[in-house]
């Protein structure tokens, strides 16, 4: 690799490249991102829901700053996480139903993966059925529920127990149901396929 090679995922930075989304953004603020030369662009991406709070929002660093002040730990594997008892159950106080268990996770595709083990021993059977040019993520388990061979190729994806059917045609979804019901522990779907293309699916 030379100096001109970017040593972070470099496929990516040419596509980048060939798009003119190449701009090194070095600041955010709110819904406003800035390159070197401090020209402005606006955010409407809000990085793919992750920071729906905009960039770096003050309440939120409050929060940081002041943890980094108490010397709250941020990790204590064996022991009780205090703080993330807390959370866990201001989450089941403010959800409706009788949410009891909380589980974190760092991303969507880590996400997936624990809805896809939690379904497997919930129900005992192993099939996930997804969707035709779906996406929901790029760790083995998500990536195998995610409908787009390009993502998999090289990948040994999808693993054993994925299979897929047409996005928004239900008749397709119960015959495939009914056919392997009794193998199929969950229906994993976007109500919009977002990287896909924006596909909506059909009135009904």
């Amino acid at each position: 690799m030379d100096d001109t090679t970017p040593a972070l995922n470099p496929a990516r930075a040419e596509l980048l490249q060939m798009f003119a989304l190449d701009a090194k953004i070095v600041r955010g603020t709110g819904f406003s991102l800035y390159d070197e030369d401090d020209r402005e662009y606006l955010d409407f991406l809000s990085q793919y829901g992750a920071l729906p709070f905009g960039h770096n929002p003050p309440r939120l660093w409050d929060a940081l700053n002041a943890a980094q002040t108490e010397q709250l730990p941020s990790l204590v594997q064996p022991l009780i996480p205090v703080e993330a008892e807390k959370l866990a159950q201001r989450l089941a106080d403010i959800t409706p139903g009788d949410l009891s268990i909380t589980t974190f996770a760092n991303s969507g595709a880590e996400t997936v993966e624990a809805a896809i083990k939690l379904a497997r021993i919930r129900t005992g059977r192993t099939g996930i059925l997804s969707t035709h040019n779906g996406f929901h993520g790029k760790t083995l388990g998500a990536l195998s529920a995610t409908g787009k061979p390009v993502y998999q190729k090289g990948f040994n994806a999808p693993a054993p127990g994925f299979d897929y059917v047409e996005y928004g045609n239900l008749d397709a979804l119960r015959e495939r149901l009914d056919a392997a019901w009794a193998g199929t522990a969950a229906f994993i779907v976007e109500p919009i396929q977002g990287e896909g293309g924006v596909i909506c699916p059909p009135d009904g």
